[in-house]
């Protein structure tokens, strides 16, 4: 019956998280019988089982929520604590060996890593940052002490000390790289221990607790996969190096390592969208590898349990949408691919919190919107931007959809969008539509949609009720164009105007009419006609383009594409790249002065090699002789400006896609305005 201890201790403890009262008094009256000694050997034996109960607690039985996992964590903590206290008490017994320093290192490695669950927990949850310091100060120490512990027992021959040292390296970089802000807090200040020589390069550099790691045990897949984690992290966000950890990690344990597979579908998943944004801003004429795709599929399937989170569960969602739709087009082209993501989206619904993460909504709009759900998509997407309110893209989205669902649905009382629900959703994403961002971003789409949009203004109107009231400024908001449509808005604001004499549900609404068909009918906008260039016969091209010839890629495929086949409503710029449009035979030298003096502005990408080329000092010489207002200095690269131009305001493109192509742009079109 002693050898059974620390397993009905287990027993006990899990029939009490079931609830089953029963079963857990039975292995209860057991544990008392046995614990009921003041031996030397049941002492011992009471220790054990304590620290047996906290590991049951903190790594074998799951809550449903951050602060049921917090309350247990610290029912963990408060068994190891007493097992350790009572084990260093024992006396050495002719009969039972007391708890050895080996032994009580081993319980305070768990105990160091339950601290460090805790302290990840207790990051979602509102609680003093006080408290937060001293939980996770306390993990550091014990692993401080841990791994000096073990270091020393290895260092006398003893290889076992090996695995939990290098587990506790591990573990201290991923306490140290995951709290960068926590860390960096006025009030923190970083335990002593991390001051022993020992620590001096992990202080310095985090990182290197993971390497210490793997040198120390280079089975320990654990370590490869926390270091895989900490490079995915945004702000160091290597991929490359955490691709190369986690695939180390999951080839010593494919089986049971969902950490791994999770971190690694979550790499390949950014490593994608990051290709597909440079892709849709056009910074790259290579469409994203949709390899990617499938590999974090089938890492995806490794991760699911009934353990998984509704950040993971999502995220795997997402990933088969993306695999459900064309990079390009946006088309669906796999329908099956779509029906799995919205699987996945409802069982993380189903999750504790589920239901309340914006993400999970939105991308399960999306899904439904493709599979042609149309009120579905809407409904999810309102739960979107009710979840979060500050979630700009959400909102815009959901006006986007809310138009869209017009087109192709009517509002019809069967099968179209109610018109009060569409109302009622106009009203939440009603601040989004007066802010300054939509009007150089939603105003061309609600331009198109204009009939729409008068749609559910004259049912707001008609419903006189004050809830949709404020939704009528949103005509105002949209410059729109044709005398038709401004003649809508100059009826509509009357109406509300004679409202106003009528009724006081509508003085929300400005009474200044005039005022407002006057703003909209001057609404300052930029040209979609010809360029200058193309007007002016004095003028040759509207941009020059100065380059070396090691940028010259860049320039033809990428620079070229924006100002001479831009969006469409945008103006095409006439571009001069002289490695094009040099007549053959011609000096060159006489051909860069010439169409410098013919071009409306001079653009300069400037590089190292830009720099340090002396044709291209020449071509900045050459324009300088124009007006400082039409050189634009363009830092594709850094490098030191040459002092000719160092006092001139450049564009920093330094930071790689997405370039701020609008800036460009605007610049460009002064002469415009």
């Amino acid at each position: 019956m002693p050898e059974s201890l620390n397993t009905l201790a287990h027993l006990c403890q899990v029939y009490k998280d079931m609830h089953r009262n029963k079963e857990e008094m039975k292995f209860a009256e057991m544990l008392d019988i046995l614990l009921q000694e003041n031996s030397d050997s049941s002492q011992l034996r009471k220790a054990r089982c304590l620290a047996e109960q906290g590991y049951a607690i903190a790594f074998e039985i799951h809550a449903k929520d951050n602060a049921s996992n917090a309350r247990r964590y610290k029912k963990a903590v408060g068994f190891f604590k007493r097992a350790l206290t009572l084990g260093q008490k024992l006396e050495p017994s002719t009969k039972l060996s007391p708890m050895t320093d080996d032994e009580q290192m081993v319980w305070k490695h768990y105990l160091a890593m339950t601290y460090n669950r805790l302290d990840n927990i207790q990051k979602e949850i509102p609680i003093p940052t006080e408290d937060r310091f001293e939980t996770y100060n306390t993990g550091l120490l014990l692993f401080c002490e841990v791994i000096c512990f073990f270091n020393n027992i290895r260092s006398q021959g003893y290889e076992w000390a090996k695995v939990y040292e290098s587990r506790s390296w591990a573990n201290l970089g991923h306490m140290l790289t995951r709290n960068e802000k926590f860390l960096a807090h006025e009030n923190y200040c970083l335990p002593d221990c991390l001051n022993q020589n020992i620590f001096q390069k992990v202080r310095d550099n985090p990182f290197v607790a993971f390497e210490i790691a793997i040198k120390v045990d280079d089975t320990n897949f654990m370590a490869y996969s926390r270091a895989g984690c900490a490079y995915n992290r945004a702000n160091y966000a290597d991929y490359e190096k955490a691709l190369k950890m986690l695939n180390r990690s999951i080839e010593l344990k494919p089986t049971s390592n969902w950490l791994a597979y999770s971190a690694r579908m979550n790499a390949y998943l950014f490593l994608y969208e990051k290709q597909l944004k440079q892709f849709s801003n056009q910074d790259s004429v290579k469409p994203p590898d949709r390899v990617l795709l499938n590999k974090a599929a089938e890492d995806g399937k490794h991760c699911h349990s009934n353990d998984s989170s509704v950040i993971d569960l999502t995220r795997v969602g997402r990933i088969f949408y993306l695999l459900g739709v064309d990079p390009q087009s946006n088309e669906v082209i796999d329908e099956g691919n779509l029906h799995n993501a919205v699987d996945y989206l409802k069982v993380a619904l189903r999750r504790p919190g589920g239901f309340e993460s914006a993400s999970t909504h939105s991308c399960l709009a999306s899904c439904l919107w493709k599979l042609q759900k149309f009120k579905g998509a809407l409904a999810h997407l309102l739960k979107a931007v009710e979840c979060d309110s500050a979630n700009e893209d959400d909102a815009k989205l959901l006006i986007k959809y809310l138009f869209e669902s017009y087109t192709k649905l009517g509002t019809s009382s069967d099968d179209g969008v109610p018109e009060s629900y569409s109302m009622f959703i106009l009203n939440v994403c009603y601040k989004e539509l007066r802010s300054d961002e939509f009007q150089s971003e939603l105003k061309p789409f609600t331009q198109n949609y204009a009939n729409e949009l008068f749609e559910i203004c004259d049912f707001g109107l008609k419903s006189k009720c004050a809830e949709y009231v404020s939704v009528i400024e949103i005509i105002t908001a949209v410059p729109f164009q044709t005398k038709q449509d401004l003649q809508r808005v100059s009826d509509i604001l009357q109406q509300i105007a004679e409202m106003r004499q009528t009724t006081t549900e509508y003085n929300s609404i400005p009474s200044s009419i005039p005022a407002y068909i006057e703003n909209l009918v001057t609404y300052p906008q930029l040209p979609k006609g010809p360029s200058k260039a193309s007007l002016d016969s004095s003028v040759d091209y509207d941009v020059y383009v100065s380059y070396s010839s090691n940028d010259c890629d860049w320039v033809t495929r990428i620079l070229r594409s924006h100002l001479e086949d831009p969006e469409p409503g945008r103006i095409k710029f006439k571009t001069c790249l002289p490695d094009r449009d040099f007549q053959l035979g011609k000096s060159i030298f006489k051909s860069r002065v010439h169409s410098i003096e013919k071009s409306c502005h001079v653009l300069l990408i400037l590089t190292p090699e830009y720099v340090s080329d002396k044709l291209c000092q020449y071509e900045i010489d050459q324009a300088l002789t124009k007006p400082r207002d039409s050189i634009i200095p363009l830092l594709l690269h850094k490098c030191k400006l040459p002092k000719t131009i160092s006092q001139l305001a450049a564009l920093d493109f330094t930071s790689g896609p997405p370039y701020d192509w609008d800036r460009l742009r605007k610049h460009l079109q002064m002469n415009y305005l």
